[in-house]
């Protein structure tokens, strides 16, 4: 191999092993980022719900997966379903109300109905208090279809959308209700904390590649210069 291809070999080899390693090192940061997201969750769903007042509204980005006590009214007239959904091998959907307070309307996602509940028999009325975690808009997939208001079609929660659907102004944030053990149904507390935190694995994997291409090549430079 002539010099010139030598040395073109070597330098692509080099930048090819320089972007492995940065890519390895990125994930190591994710993985950073990812493990104190998950403990601030599990740290703040471990703590007594504190009741809503003025400045938590105010700074309700600070309370994010926090528990929380609520007093005020559901709106049942103006329920939503999202859907698909599965528990315990069941399908069925999520029941999402409007929850009417003194510092505005919240929507509370109640938690999880088969097909075929009577939503209309089993929705709470009157002044009632609830306990919830705090959740913000939800980030969806590629493949999650987009909410339809024009059909009362919902996949997800958009408060935006559902705002527009309802005619009526929500908080910037939503409830997940908690279980109720007193009812069958909805099954409260349909919240995820264990969410896949690979980025370890990842950045093995790239460290990896980058070692064995590091071999690769001084294997190759010494067969190609002796």
């Amino acid at each position: 191999m002539s010099n010139k291809k030598l040395f073109l070999s070597l330098i692509y080899s080099s930048i090819a092993i320089i972007i492995l390693v940065s890519l390895g090192t990125w994930q190591l940061e994710r993985l950073r980022w990812k493990t104190n997201i998950l403990s601030s969750m599990k740290l703040s769903l471990s703590m007594p719900p504190i009741k809503i007042s003025s400045e938590i509204i105010e700074n309700i980005n600070k309370y994010s997966y926090r528990r929380i006590a609520l007093t005020g009214n559901y709106l049942n007239d103006n329920y939503l379903t999202i859907y698909s959904k599965v528990l315990n091998k069941k399908v069925g959907k999520h029941l999402v109300v409007p929850f009417k307070t003194q510092y505005g309307t919240i929507l509370v996602n109640r938690g999880f109905i088969p097909k075929d509940f009577n939503i209309i028999n089993e929705n709470k009325s009157g002044l009632v208090k609830i306990n919830g975690i705090v959740k913000f808009q939800q980030k969806i997939n590629y493949f999650t279809p987009k909410n339809n208001i024009y059909k009362n079609e919902w996949y997800y929660i958009n408060i935006n959308d559902v705002s527009d659907y309802l005619s009526a102004p929500l908080l910037n944030f939503y409830i997940v209700e908690e279980n109720n053990i007193e009812e069958k149904y909805p099954v409260g507390s349909q919240y995820n904390i264990n969410i896949p935190n690979d980025h370890l694995q990842y950045a093995i994997t790239w460290f990896s590649l980058a070692l064995a291409l590091s071999i690769f090549m001084n294997i190759f430079w010494r067969k190609n210069v002796s």
